[in-house]
């Protein structure tokens, strides 16, 4: 029976056999490499993180479980662990991935060099668990838990209305949705942003398989009795249709392809896989997936002939293998300048930057909030009792994408609602007050100043003006926003060479890679400005490298720097973006 994992990005799957893990290119389905999998393991499991996609292969044995990172271009592996007890491989979001035993959970994080493993501290062992948003989406005895995948703490607990035991559960933004094993043909929906949606989906069989997309209100199932494939709209938009592709008559596994297209990816044992697009005319694309192993034509070993071609690429590798050499002799290069040189020693010595905290999506504008939040700042200002705020989906978004701590938010709604009085900033006893007495950020030395959300000047603090010009909902100042505000699948900054020509086109082909929305900074702006505005966006920023612009850039933040040639990208010591 075949199982298929989907990256985030919709530009490559994995087809998960007995024996081997094939990968595609999406939406064409042409195979360009294989995994082998430990014939002696239990069981296995196979997951994406991070961009570019990285693939995680977890192999089950009796008392304990291992864990590969591969880079499928090759494939090679990047890192290994080893877990001491019989792991299962639940979900995966941005960078990071969940597993489950008998006596625990841990949190799998990737960068391009290392996997680390962190315990999942949950209150029991997550009976399943899915993805929603930037979340992790647990189910427990009688409760769902939205978890926080960087710092491994609850967001919020949700009661499930009546007992049931819940065999999937994923979602995205705006709901939750889970199955059970009482109701095995109902889907149950729970609103995060309420817009009228379904609380069911009913389908007319049991459900065998049902996966979706952090990004997407869309799923796709896989029925137990008939193994057709059914497409289920969250928002109610159209009730729940069936798709049937060529070549397809009783579907083992289908998944969500959100990127390039919006389509279902489809396989059945020893037949072509098949994708069917959702927005436009539905039609199969066959692959020779299934074809017989010479038509493939990819080697059962890692390593080719000793008189392989230096920088040649293997297209296979084995997880039971030792750790591998390197595969390619690099020639020696010309010295860097010293400008990228220094740059290069602050990569080296930059930490590993995780995952941010994914906003929740805004709900529609509701005319009333900005004049509630302008009543409660002037009565602040005025002396009087600290009450909570009104709900601000914007403010909440800005606490997000900058990383800060929760309490935080009546700090920054006391900063605007002080900007819509027409004042010249808060005093710092009213941030003080309002943030529990605490000084820190009144005084200029905690959060806020740090990552550049507010200023201090004359006694008085103010947002930082391209953190204020977003809750305005202005245009960019220091750039074009290219896409929508999304969840950021870079871990840090990347490079692309582009020798010449308007960022647009670049950064358009890129929306997908990065899974937000790139704000293309203007020739003459600082890139410290840019990478701020970029923040407070919910985007990334796209820079040129130019002279003089490397010491200002972020060196622990997503970011997509444009080199002119290869030796300068090459010279910048950073992954690239394909």
């Amino acid at each position: 029976m075949s199982r298929v994992a989907i990256a985030s990005d919709g530009t490559m799957a994995a087809i998960h056999e007995p024996t081997r893990i094939v990968v595609i290119e999406v939406p064409g389905c042409a195979p360009f490499a294989e995994v082998g999998i430990d014939p002696e393991a239990e069981e296995s499991e196979i997951a994406w993180v991070g961009a570019p996609p990285r693939m995680l292969v977890l192999s089950r044995y009796a008392a304990h479980s291992t864990v590969h990172l591969l880079d499928p271009y090759g494939p090679r592996t990047i890192a290994e662990i080893r877990l001491e007890a019989p792991m299962k491989l639940v979900a995966a979001v941005g960078a990071h991935a969940l597993v489950i035993g008998g006596t625990g959970a841990a949190v799998l994080t990737a960068t391009e060099t290392h996997l680390t493993p962190y315990q999942f501290p949950a209150r029991a062992v997550p009976v399943c668990a899915g993805a929603a948003g930037a979340q992790f989406v647990v189910a427990l005895a009688g409760s769902v838990e939205e978890w926080d995948p960087q710092s491994r703490m609850p967001k919020r607990r949700l009661k499930l209305p009546k007992p049931a035991t819940i065999t999937a559960v994923g979602g995205s933004d705006r709901v939750l949705w889970m199955t059970s094993v009482q109701d095995p043909s109902v889907i149950e929906v729970i609103p995060l942003v309420n817009r009228g949606q379904p609380k069911i989906h009913e389908l007319p069989e049991p459900i065998a398989r049902v996966t979706g997309h952090p990004r997407s209100d869309l799923l796709i199932c896989v029925g137990a009795t008939t193994g057709r494939v059914f497409v289920v709209d969250l928002d109610g938009r159209r009730g729940p249709r069936v798709i049937a592709p060529a070549g397809i008559d009783r579907a083992d596994a289908a998944g969500l392809v959100l990127g390039r297209m919006t389509g279902v990816l489809i396989a059945q044992a020893a037949r072509p896989v098949a994708i069917m697009q959702l927005d436009g005319p539905a039609e199969s694309t066959p692959s020779p997936i299934a074809a017989r192993e010479s038509e493939i034509a990819i080697p059962s070993t890692l390593f080719g002939p000793s008189d392989a071609g230096v920088g040649e690429v293997p297209t296979s590798v084995t997880l039971s293998s030792p750790p591998l050499p390197p595969i390619a002799v690099v020639p020696p290069q010309a010295r860097p300048t010293e400008e990228l040189a220094s740059w290069r020693a602050r990569i080296t010595s930059s930490p590993a930057r995780t995952e941010p905290t994914r906003p929740r999506a805004e709900t529609e504008n509701e005319p009333s909030w900005r004049d509630e939040l302008a009543v409660w700042a002037r009565a602040i200002a005025a002396g009087g009792t600290v009450t909570p705020p009104p709900a601000v989906p914007a403010i909440e978004n800005l606490i997000a994408r900058f990383e800060l701590a929760p309490e935080l938010f009546v700090v920054i709604a006391l900063l605007y609602g002080t900007h819509l009085t027409g004042s010249s900033g808060a005093a710092p006893h009213d941030i003080a007050r309002v943030d529990g007495h605490r000084w820190d950020d009144a005084l200029g030395r905690g959060q806020l100043a740090e990552r550049g959300v507010a200023v201090y000047r004359d006694s008085r603090v103010r947002l930082a003006p391209p953190v204020q010009a977003s809750l305005d909902e202005l245009a960019p100042q220091m750039g074009t926003l290219i896409g929508e505000a999304g969840l950021v699948a870079l871990l840090g900054p990347c490079v692309i060479v582009a020798r010449d020509g308007e960022l647009r086109p670049i950064a358009e082909a890129c929306l997908a890679s990065v899974g937000c929305a790139i704000l293309t900074a203007h020739a003459a702006a600082d890139p410290h400005d840019v990478f701020l505005e970029a923040r407070a966006r919910g985007a990334v920023p796209m820079v040129r490298v130019v002279p003089g612009v490397l010491a200002r850039i972020r060196v622990d933040m997503p970011a997509i720097l444009i080199a002119t040639d290869d030796k300068t990208a090459d010279d910048l010591g950073l992954p690239r973006l394909t």
